[in-house]
C-alpha cells in the first residue's frame, strides 16, 4: 500500500510538473515579455478597457522616469515639444520583442526641452545627467555627432533616457519604452485619441502633466479619413 501511495504521488507530482511547464512556454519555448512583464496571453485576456487602464498606468509611469531625470539637470520650467498622451506604432523597439508588429504592440514617449543661460552645448554639461545614470547603477552610452552631443541609457527595466546638447544652446530629453502587447494597436490608439483633450501646456516643471484620459470620458476626437 505505501508503495502503491508513493508511486501515485509522483505520478501527480510529474502532471503537476508538466502542466506547470506547458502553461509557461509553448512548444518548448518561452515566451516573449513586453516592458511590462507581460506575454501576448496575458494581454489576451484582458478587455479594451482593461488594455485602456494598462496603457494609463504605463503613461504615469512614463512621467515619473521623466521627472526624475529632469530634475537631474534642472528643478525649474521645460518646454513641452507637443503631446504625449497617443501610444506611438509598434513593431520595431529599441529591444526587441520577437512576434511583435505595428498591429500587436505599442510604445510611449515624451520630450521635454530647456535653454540653459549661456549654453552652448559643452561636454561638461552632460556630467548632471552622468551623475544620474552612474548613481542608478545604469548602463549609458555618450557620442559626439558633429557638435551636438548625444548621451542615452536605460535607467530601469523597459525605459530609455536620452539627452541632446547642442551648441545652439538647446537641450533636449526624451523618455521612451520598450514595446507593450495589445490586442488592437489600432482600437486601443482610438480609444485614447477619442478621450483626449489634445490640450498641453507650453512649460512645466518635472512632474507636472495632464492627466491622462480616461475610459469614462466622452468620446470628443474622430480620427480624420
Amino acid at each position: 500500500m505505501k508503495i502503491m501511495t508513493t508511486k501515485l504521488l509522483a505520478i501527480v507530482v510529474a502532471a503537476l510538473i508538466l502542466g506547470v511547464t506547458v502553461s509557461c512556454t509553448a512548444g518548448g519555448k518561452s515566451m516573449p515579455k513586453d516592458a511590462a512583464g507581460l506575454t501576448r496571453a496575458d494581454v489576451s485576456e484582458l478587455s479594451l478597457r482593461q488594455e485602456f487602464n494598462r496603457y494609463r498606468e504605463h503613461y504615469e509611469e512614463m512621467q515619473r522616469v521623466l521627472a526624475a531625470a529632469q530634475r537631474a539637470v534642472h528643478e525649474g520650467e521645460w518646454d513641452w515639444n507637443g503631446g504625449d498622451d497617443n501610444p506611438q506604432i509598434g513593431g520595431d523597439g529599441r529591444t526587441p520583442l520577437p512576434g511583435a508588429d505595428v498591429d500587436n504592440s505599442y510604445f510611449l514617449e515624451s520630450s521635454r526641452a530647456w535653454t540653459p543661460e549661456g549654453a552652448t552645448g559643452s561636454r561638461g554639461d552632460l556630467d548632471r545627467m552622468i551623475d544620474y545614470f552612474e548613481h542608478r547603477g545604469a548602463n549609458m552610452h555618450i557620442e559626439r555627432i558633429a557638435d551636438t552631443y548625444y548621451l542615452d541609457g536605460s535607467v530601469r527595466d523597459g525605459w530609455h533616457v536620452e539627452y541632446f546638447i547642442q551648441p545652439s544652446g538647446r537641450y533636449s530629453l526624451t523618455v521612451s519604452s520598450d514595446l507593450f502587447w495589445t490586442n488592437n494597436a489600432d482600437a486601443l490608439a482610438r480609444a485614447v485619441f477619442g478621450r483626449a483633450s489634445l490640450r498641453w501646456p507650453d512649460r512645466s516643471s518635472p512632474g507636472e502633466y495632464p492627466e491622462p484620459p480616461e475610459w469614462d470620458a466622452p468620446i470628443i476626437n474622430r480620427p480624420r479619413i
